[in-house]
């Protein structure tokens, strides 16, 4: 079964962000090796969240970049995708971003993938 397992979002200042998800919330910071320096990794234990630096000059501010559904197939899920018309916008490989039908952008990422998965240099 599908299920979402995280949550990535643009942040100014990812310090900032990253500090008031800890102490507001009790997230900690997961520290996955090769994890650009652009990226801080909380978790819950069971969610986690990507705080991404935003990108100057794209005009996109604060927001929420995507979320992740692990699953167990990802290249039956770009064939069910492509069923509803939806923009597959990343590379695929051992995960893959589409565009879903409502203009938001999911990661399906395999189960058992380690934090950061699309997130390394």
């Amino acid at each position: 079964m599908a299920r979402i397992v995280h949550l990535a979002m643009r942040a100014d200042d990812i310090d900032k962000a990253s500090e008031f998800y800890s102490k507001v919330f009790g997230f900690t910071q997961v520290k996955v090796p090769g994890l650009r320096n652009t990226v801080r990794y909380l978790t819950d234990g069971t969610v986690h969240i990507a705080i991404n630096q935003s990108r100057s000059g794209k005009n996109e501010g604060p927001c929420i970049d995507h979320f992740g559904i692990e699953i167990d197939d990802v290249e039956n899920c770009i064939a069910e995708v492509g069923k509803y018309g939806c923009e597959v916008v990343s590379e695929p490989g051992k995960a893959v971003k589409f565009r879903a039908p409502d203009g938001i952008i999911v990661e399906a990422i395999p189960i058992g993938s380690k934090p950061g998965i699309g997130e390394r240099d």
